[in-house]
């Protein structure tokens, strides 16, 4: 089965995580807005830490979609 447009999105974001290894829970401090969000580092097979961040929906108020940013500092 095909995913959506919306879905491929996501899933192709998610794939260079795919084969990666859990190396901590992680979160981002609080935001202007008070909002502190929480994730995982993950270690990727090309050696770059990436964090997972799981955000909330639009309105605030639910899971909703995820971040990928690159770890500053992949010690």
């Amino acid at each position: 089965m095909d995913a959506n447009k919306h879905t491929q999105f996501y899933l192709d974001q998610l794939k260079p995580l795919v084969g990666g290894v859990i190396k901590d829970a992680v979160h981002t401090g609080e935001d202007e807005f008070g909002d502190e969000f929480f994730g995982l580092a993950i270690k990727c097979r090309d050696g770059e830490v990436r964090l997972l961040i799981i955000l909330a929906d639009d309105e605030g108020n639910g899971p909703g979609s995820f971040e990928i940013v690159e770890r500053e500092n992949n010690g």
